[in-house]
């Protein structure tokens, strides 16, 4: 029986970091608000750092290749050590560092991610462990979480059957900072991973709960990509619903999924397919949709 990390399983984009030299992943480091840092490991997958008063929170944790140069980072802004870790959810570009980042933190997380983590998994003949207990959420939560700490009151909510079953976002009022996990992949095709709870319908409704629920002034994180403002935010949905309207009309139109891809119907946003999703995988989870 053929063992293999969460990493390995899980991790997205497998593609295009598989064959990486881990050690020379480098961390950019942003502030986006007060206190508020983007620590973007290897240009493919944002952390967030929050620093103040009553001590540290890091969002998601990356890869476990990468919690080297991930403390590195943490230590030049703040030598306090990390109080909360927070999953975001549960692939493991996310929860990969969770051991080496959060062993001495308390883990937060939805109860999806504790669940899931908490399991042992198999695919054929592979099988991926659970996470060490060290590596799980000590806590987790359904719907929402308002959780006060270094002098603002944080808003963490499940926003149900988007890139997972499991993602939440975090919203920094004073900071005017919102982490929205995957649920954003900037710039790029998302990944909708339908297989454990997610569903592209879902994934663009978020987003639009996000637009209409949420400030014009706000610096916007995601999982990947570059930093978005609300006003983009809003031209990338608008630009994600276009996608799913020209695949629905074409198999309305009586086109096969590979028709599609054979005439490039997603052509105009080939710019998108360069990271992880392609125009062909997009076509993919769109097309049993309609």
């Amino acid at each position: 029986m053929k063992k293999i990390s969460l990493f390995l399983l899980f991790l997205l984009p497998v593609l295009a970091f598989a064959q990486r030299d881990w050690s020379a992943m480098n961390i950019t480091t942003t502030e986006v608000g007060p206190g508020v840092y983007r620590l973007f490991v290897g240009e493919g997958v944002s952390t967030v750092l929050y620093v103040g008063e009553d001590g540290v929170m890091l969002i998601d944790a990356a890869y476990e290749q990468t919690a080297p140069q991930l403390k590195a980072a943490i230590e030049s802004i703040t030598l306090q050590p990390v109080k909360y870790l927070v999953n975001t959810h549960h692939h493991g570009d996310h929860v990969g560092g969770n051991y080496a980042m959060g062993k001495d933190a308390i883990i937060i997380a939805h109860h999806f991610v504790m669940d899931f983590v908490s399991r042992e998994h198999r695919a054929g003949e592979r099988v991926t462990p659970a996470l060490p207990k060290e590596a799980r959420p000590d806590f987790s939560f359904s719907d929402e979480l308002k959780f006060d700490f270094n002098s603002q009151t944080l808003q963490m909510l499940h926003l149900p059957k988007g890139h997972t079953g499991g993602d939440i976002i975090i919203y920094f009022p004073e900071s005017k900072v919102l982490k929205m996990g995957d649920l954003l992949f900037a710039d790029n095709f998302p990944f909708v991973d339908v297989n454990n709870g997610g569903d592209p319908m879902g994934y663009v409704r978020n987003q639009q709960f996000i637009l209409e629920n949420y400030p014009e002034d706000l610096t916007i994180v995601g999982g990947h990509g570059p930093i978005y403002t609300m006003a983009q935010l809003r031209e990338y949905n608008n630009a994600l619903v276009q996608t799913m309207e020209v695949v629905r009309k074409a198999k309305e139109a009586g086109m096969t999924a590979e028709q599609m891809k054979a005439d490039r119907i997603l052509k105009e946003w080939e710019d998108w397919g360069k990271f992880f999703i392609t125009e062909d995988r997009w076509i993919d989870t769109l097309y049993p949709v309609f």
